[in-house]
Order: C-alpha cells, then structure tokens, then sequence
C-alpha cells in the first residue's frame, strides 16, 4: 500500500524527494471501508496506521491571483507555467503535485485540480500531513514539473508556485451539511 515516491515518479508526474509516500486509503477518507475480517498482506501495517492516520484529505483552494497570473503566462513567449486546461486541469493519470508549508517543506500532495463555476474557484483535493489540515492554513501547491516533463502530450513549461488555502472536503458548504449523514 505504500509506494516509494523514486518508483512513482517514472509512472506519474512528479519530482518527489524520496521521503514522500503516496496516499493510501486512510489518507483518502476511505479508511471506513476497510475490514480485518480476514487476512491480507499488509494487513499488520494497516491495522497499525488505521489508529492514527498520518495525513488528511482537504480541498485547497487556489487563490485567484496567483491561478491568474499562470493562466496568463499562456500568453507569453518563454517561461510559461503548466497549462490549465478547463473545467479539469488534470494531465497525467496520477497528477500528484507538491504542496509545500510556509518553510517549503513537502507536507503533501495534490491528486486533481479544476475549476468550479459553482464556486468560482480553481480548487484541488491534496492529502496532507494532519498538521496542516485545519481550515484556513495558508500552503503552496506547486504547479507543473521540474525538471520539463519528457511526456510528449505535456507541453514545455515553468514550474509555479499558487498560494492555496486549506478547505473542508467536500468544499461547497451544501455538499458538506445536506449530502453527508457522518
């Protein structure tokens, strides 16, 4: 269930350091859905993090200026940023891009980017070191590969940094009260 990021990284898009570990289903909110009614391989390790997840999923919402200033660098000649593609900017089967704290420490990653009409708002799902999950912390989701991507089907482009704010997953407030019962 865990994966080293070196092993990640020739399959997906990403230039992880090796400490990262990819998400598991306690990471992804789905860890109500596993059962230690039989047996499994890993299955000793997963009972262990099932008492204590490491990471939290959140919604980060991208701020406005920063997504901008990306979407205008399409425009210009040289250092563009990744292009993102409406309403999903999702360009790669596994697109985990970094997400970094005030101190440009990796605390994370982001698995889908796009925007939101209803809300206006460019938006990503990440999974995030629980220190850094509570609504309102200020984190930088990083957009794009460095070094320049050897797929053929992703464009050359710049690596950016966009401020994000920690949301609640799922980010629309009816979503959150109307749909969910837990």
């Amino acid at each position: 269930f865990f994966f080293s990021s070196r092993r990640r990284h020739t399959r997906c898009s990403r230039d992880w350091s090796s400490d990262v570990a990819l998400p598991i289903s306690y990471d992804l909110g789905y860890g109500t859905m596993v059962r230690f009614d039989h047996d499994f391989v890993g299955r000793e390790a997963l009972e262990k993090i099932s008492k204590a997840p490491a990471r939290t999923k959140v919604t980060l919402e991208l701020h406005t200026e920063d997504v901008m200033k990306a979407i205008g660098s399409q425009f210009e000649s040289g250092n563009r940023a990744k292009f993102m593609e409406f309403p999903s900017a999702v360009y790669s089967t596994w697109p985990y891009d970094k997400v970094l704290n005030k101190e440009g420490k990796t605390i994370g990653v982001s698995t889908w980017v796009g925007y939101s009409s209803n809300e206006g708002k460019m938006l990503t799902l990440a999974i995030l070191d629980n220190a850094y999950t509570q609504p309102g912390e200020q984190v930088t989701f990083v957009w794009g590969e460095n070094p320049v991507t050897s797929k053929t089907t992703v464009e050359p482009h710049t690596q950016m940094q966009i401020r994000a704010t920690v949301c609640p997953v799922p980010y629309a407030t009816v979503a959150r009260e109307a749909y969910r019962t837990t």
